[in-house]
């Protein structure tokens, strides 16, 4: 398995409440995302970014440790 899949397996989560996670940057200790919800009709029923960071952090520990740090820009936190 690849940081892609376990990004492709959390989409599959987010994925029903219109929700979908894109990499912006990655190198090869950092990985930053965003969440876009521009297709969401509910975007306080996605998972919370907490929660998102939490499993993407476990999971790509078990493919990618060298990755260590992880970023979510969430468009329903304040700038």
């Amino acid at each position: 398995m690849t940081v892609a899949a376990v990004l492709e397996e959390l989409n599959e989560i987010v994925r029903p409440d219109g929700a979908v996670l894109r990499i912006r940057e990655a190198s090869a200790t950092a990985l930053h995302l965003e969440l876009d919800l521009s297709q969401s009709s509910c975007p306080e029923c996605v998972v919370p970014k907490e929660l998102i960071v939490e499993i993407l952090t476990s999971r790509v520990a078990l493919v990618d440790p060298d990755v260590r740090t992880i970023e979510l820009d969430d468009p329903r936190e304040p700038a």
